[in-house]
C-alpha cells in the first residue's frame, strides 16, 4: 500500500493524480491485477475522466448546480459543507482500475482525479495495487 498527501488550492477543485497512481503501480513490480485509488475523506472523491482546464470547471459547475452550497442542507448548521459531503457520496471515495502488463488500462483522455469540495486542504490518498 501507497500513500500520498495531496494539498488542494480552493475550496473546489480538481487535481490530476494519474501520476502517482502509476508510480504506486510501478513501485509495486505486479504486472497484472487490481489498483484501488481511495481517499479516506468525507468531503472529496476520486473519479476518472478527462482532465482539462475547461472540462474540469465544468465538474465543478455541475456540482455546485446540482449539489449546491448553502441550499439549506441540514448538516450546515453544525459544518458549512453539506454540499461536500453530499457530492462525495454521490461520486464516491474509490475507484478501481485494471492492470495490464505494468500498465492501467485506461482510454485516451482518462486520467484518475481527486475531486475537493471542501478545501483547501491536505487529503490522504491511498494507492493499492492488487495481482491476480
Amino acid at each position: 500500500m501507497k500513500e500520498y498527501n495531496i494539498e488542494s488550492r480552493n475550496r473546489f477543485d480538481v487535481v490530476k493524480i494519474t501520476h502517482l497512481v502509476e508510480e504506486a503501480v510501478k513501485e509495486s513490480k505486479i504486472a497484472n491485477g487490481l489498483v484501488l485509488v481511495f481517499t479516506p475523506h468525507a468531503t472529496a472523491a476520486i473519479a476518472i475522466n478527462e482532465y482539462e482546464p475547461r472540462i474540469s470547471d465544468d465538474y465543478i459547475s455541475w456540482i455546485k448546480r446540482v449539489i449546491p452550497p448553502g441550499a439549506g442542507w441540514k448538516h450546515d448548521e453544525i459544518d458549512d459543507n453539506a454540499h461536500a459531503h453530499i457530492a462525495s457520496l454521490v461520486i464516491g471515495q474509490s475507484k478501481v482500475l485494471p492492470l495490464s502488463g505494468g500498465r492501467l488500462v485506461r482510454g485516451t483522455w482518462q486520467e484518475v482525479l481527486l475531486l475537493e469540495f471542501d478545501g483547501p486542504r491536505r487529503r490522504t490518498l491511498v494507492i493499492q495495487v492488487y495481482g491476480l
